[in-house]
């Protein structure tokens, strides 16, 4: 039975616990902040339309990583699904108490670039990338709400984590172990760096505006093309094809189905005025194509905007 500290017990990361609760193959210690009045008085009240109604209850509740590990748990992984927010500070530090020298810590958080924080203050631990697809949302403390994907990609691989990951499916899950997890990671940047920012620098608009505007259509196409272009320079190979979406034209069209309308979250971040993963969904990238000699207008001139928009409403942490 594995030992699970979750950190980011937030609507991706409350789905994900409950999946691998449910194997019978893990134990989770669920790290609530914000909600936790809401998730230990009442658990996760989850809709799902992939796994049905539920209430999930963690195996414990706590509000921080020192609780956690106060009656001397020592946990198998680190389950990290925090927002990777480098701007605003190093929180890898947050999680020390519960690293032990057997802990392997993974990363379900967007972005390039997320693990340096992470390797660079546990260089003995392995850590490992993780991709997520998944559509849910919190609209309220301990209230979850989640379509019908629950994807992951992680790696590099090692025998361990293949049992962690056949834990997963055994809750449903659909996960796999990848020898190629960047490049995996390159092919989701591709959408957050176009749909997630876009949405934001146009003032605020889902993916069937977006689309339905030609200009802004073509914008996040271009956009999308120069993720393409500065991951297979950074890997050195061809972005992977997943689900037959082999480039950027197939990963629009694969949004413009009909009656798909996707918020995306980093869109729900700014209506409710939260702080923007802009860093490591531009930014680093940005930096990487500066070293590289890739040029990516688009993406410099988006993430321009789209600092400057959050400096209106989070002046003071900037």
């Amino acid at each position: 039975m594995f030992k699970v500290l979750l950190f980011g017990s937030g609507a991706l990361g409350s789905v994900f616990a409950w999946r691998l609760q449910e194997s019978g193959k893990a134990e989770v210690t669920a790290v609530c902040r914000s909600n936790y009045e809401a998730v230990s008085r009442d658990g996760f009240r989850i809709t799902s339309q992939m796994y049905g109604d539920h209430v999930y209850q963690p195996s414990r509740v706590v509000r921080s990583v020192e609780e956690a590990v106060n009656d001397g748990t020592s946990y198998d992984f680190v389950v990290v699904c925090t927002k990777a927010l480098p701007n605003l500070g190093d929180n890898s530090g947050l999680i020390t108490s519960a690293v032990t020298p057997q802990t392997t810590i993974l990363l379900i958080q967007n972005g390039i670039g997320i693990e340096e924080p992470f390797l660079t203050r546990y260089p003995d631990n392995a850590v490992v990338s993780v991709v997520a697809y998944i559509d849910v949302s919190q609209p309220e403390d301990g209230v979850i709400e989640h379509g019908s994907n629950a994807v992951l990609a992680m790696g590099p691989p090692s025998p361990r984590l293949e049992e962690l990951a056949q834990a997963w499916r055994d809750g449903g899950v659909v996960c796999s172990v990848a020898e190629n997890i960047q490049a995996l990671r390159w092919l989701k940047l591709a959408w957050n760096a176009s749909f997630n920012t876009v949405a934001v620098a146009s003032g605020g608009n889902d993916s069937r505006r977006m689309l339905d505007d030609p200009e802004c259509r073509q914008l996040v196409q271009r956009l999308m093309s120069e993720v393409y272009r500065l991951g297979e320079a950074v890997t050195g190979a061809t972005l992977p094809v997943m689900r037959g979406i082999d480039g950027p034209e197939a990963l629009i069209a694969d949004t413009d189905r009909p009656g798909v309308v996707v918020v995306p979250s980093m869109l729900m971040d700014f209506l409710a005025k939260r702080p923007l993963e802009h860093a490591v969904i531009l930014g680093n990238p940005i930096a990487i194509a500066r070293e590289l000699g890739v040029d990516v207008p688009c993406m410099q001139a988006v993430y321009a905007i789209v600092k400057m928009v959050e400096k209106q409403y989070l002046p003071s942490r900037l």
